[in-house]
C-alpha cells in the first residue's frame, strides 16, 4: 500500500474512534463468591471486593496516564492517554499520536468532544459512556439515584474463557451495559454495550479489565482492551496513577 493510501485509511479507522467516543472505564475478597446470588449480594460482594463503598468514597479525584496501541486493518497506532476523573462528577480523557488527537469531557452535565470531526456535543450512547465512567466502580450507583440514576438488574450467568462470570445489566440514560463480574475475585473483568459506529450500523462494543492495582485504598484496573467490531481494538494501559491531586477544573469544561 502506497504511503497515501495508507494515511487514507487510518484516518478512516481514527474516524471511526472518533465516532465511538470515550471508551469506557469502571474500576481481595471479603465476601465469599458462592454467596453472591441475588443482585444486592452481586453488588455488595463486587464493590468489598473492589475495596468497600467507603474507600471508593473517599476518593475525590483519579488521574491516570499512559500509552495505547489502537489495532487496524491498516496497522498499529500508538499514542499517548490521561485519564482525569473527579468521581461520579466530572470526567476528561486526552488522546494523542502522531496522527491525531482527541478530548472528551463531561462537566456533570453536558458532554462534548474534540477531534478529527471537530468539535460536537456527545449524546445518547457516548454521552451514558463518559457518566458511567466518572463512576470508579459502576455499582457505586446501586440504589444511588443521585449518581446518574443508573437502574440494575441481574441476568443469567456466563462463562468467560473457562471462568465464571455473574452478569449484571446496568442502564444509563437508556443506555444498556452488560458487566461481567468474576465469579471468584467479585472484580469485574468486562463491559458491553451497544453503539452506532459509521458505516458499521450498530455494533457491540466489549471492553475488557485486567491488571488491578491497589491505588487509595480500591483496586482499580490499569489495563483496559476495547474492541469495536469491523473497525479497530484499543489497547490500553495506564502506567501512573495518582489519587486525590488538585485537577485543574477547567478541563472538564466544552472549549
Amino acid at each position: 500500500m502506497i504511503p497515501e493510501e495508507a494515511d487514507k485509511m487510518t484516518a478512516i479507522a481514527i474516524r471511526r474512534l472518533s465516532a465511538v467516543g470515550a471508551t469506557f472505564l469502571v474500576c481481595g475478597l471479603l465476601v465469599p463468591a458462592a454467596s453472591a446470588q441475588t443482585l444486592e449480594e452481586i453488588v455488595a460482594s463486587s464493590l468489598e471486593a473492589s475495596g468497600g463503598r467507603a474507600a471508593f468514597e473517599a476518593i475525590r479525584s483519579v488521574r491516570q496516564v499512559g500509552g495505547f496501541t489502537m489495532q487496524t486493518e491498516f496497522g498499529p497506532l500508538d499514542g499517548d492517554i490521561e485519564t482525569v476523573i473527579i468521581p461520579g462528577q466530572k470526567f476528561y480523557e486526552e488522546q494523542q499520536s502522531d496522527l491525531f488527537e482527541q478530548r472528551s469531557g463531561w462537566n456533570g452535565t453536558l458532554a462534548w468532544q474534540l477531534g478529527p470531526q471537530g468539535l460536537v456535543d456527545l449524546e445518547g450512547p457516548q454521552a451514558a459512556v463518559l457518566l458511567a465512567r466518572s463512576l470508579l466502580h459502576p455499582f457505586l450507583g446501586f440504589e444511588r439515584p443521585e449518581l446518574g440514576g443508573a437502574q440494575f438488574r441481574k441476568a443469567d450467568d456466563a462463562d468467560l474463557e473457562g471462568r465464571s462470570h455473574h452478569v449484571v445489566i446496568v442502564d444509563v440514560q437508556d443506555v444498556e451495559f452488560s458487566i461481567f463480574v468474576d465469579a471468584d475475585t467479585m472484580l469485574l473483568s468486562r463491559f458491553q454495550f451497544n453503539t452506532t459506529v459509521p458505516q458499521l450500523g450498530t455494533v457491540r462494543i466489549t471492553g475488557d479489565y485486567s491488571d488491578y492495582e491497589d491505588h487509595g485504598g480500591v483496586k482499580l484496573p490499569t489495563r483496559q482492551l476495547l474492541d469495536v467490531p469491523g473497525a479497530f481494538t484499543v489497547d490500553t494501559r495506564y502506567t501512573t496513577t495518582e489519587i486525590n491531586v488538585e485537577v485543574d477544573q477547567s478541563i472538564f469544561e466544552k472549549p
